[in-house]
């Protein structure tokens, strides 16, 4: 009875994972973008201690894995795709009008969306990805376009990149191609039962001060700029280890 219920705490915070993904999703094609960040947050704080309560409970299972993934795709990979194509729309409203051309522009940020489902599915069937990953993950991808959106306000170079439909589309193809290469990228998950905690996970810890003081001093633009020294932090550290 006890094996069950304990298997019933991640799954629920799976859920509400996937229930924050979709009111994200309702305030994307209503424009209210920092609603979006905040219920992102959420999806955020519950898939990380899905995992969390997971592994100090013990409460591992094949369903838990795979309602992981459809939540994940949801929150991390429909959620962005949806705010890039809203971006696209308040460009250029008419765009839909444009004879065989319109439809295909207005559907690129989706590639987002797909190339997620390819990460994710990936994923389960990945065995070298237990300690760490290959490929930029989705949750991260989803922070880093949330982000960098939300910081367009105080950054004219933001701004600028994303005011271009040919550079948002160019974004949406590379963000894509980061989630599905072979880049080693390490993983934020510290075992606080392992001795030398501070020894085994010092690239986690110096990345996570940097990330903090990045945020304190830059705001949205500093988490997203955290996701891009977690990508070339990764490479670093992986071309050291080889």
């Amino acid at each position: 009875m006890w094996t069950m219920t304990k298997k019933i705490i991640p799954n629920t915070l799976t859920s509400l994972n996937l229930l924050s993904g979709c009111l994200a999703l309702v305030f994307v094609f209503r424009n209210e973008f920092e609603i979006v960040a905040y219920f992102l947050f959420f999806a955020v704080l519950f898939d990380f201690c899905d995992g969390l309560s997971a592994r100090a409970l013990k409460a591992y299972s094949a369903l838990g894995v795979q309602l992981d993934s459809l939540a994940d795709m949801v929150s991390f990979g429909v959620v962005p795709a949806a705010m890039l194509h809203q971006l696209l729309i308040k460009l250029d409203p008419n765009l839909l009008s444009i004879p065989i051309l319109g439809i295909p522009l207005y559907g690129i940020p989706f590639i987002v969306a797909i190339f997620s489902a390819l990460r994710l599915a990936k994923f389960n069937i990945d065995t070298r990805q237990h300690d760490s990953f290959l490929g930029l993950p989705t949750p991260a991808n989803a922070i880093f376009i949330v982000s960098t959106i939300l910081a367009a306000k105080d950054y004219k170079f933001i701004e600028y990149i994303l005011s271009s439909d040919i550079l948002i589309i160019i974004l949406c193809i590379v963000m894509s191609a980061l989630m599905v290469c072979e880049i080693p990228m390490f993983s934020l998950k510290i075992n606080f039962n392992e001795n030398q905690i501070i020894k085994k996970h010092i690239a986690q810890i110096i990345f996570l001060a940097l990330s903090i003081i990045l945020i304190v001093f830059f705001g949205f633009a500093g988490i997203s700029l955290s996701i891009v020294l977690y990508i070339f932090y990764s490479v670093i550290k992986a071309i050291l280890e080889t």
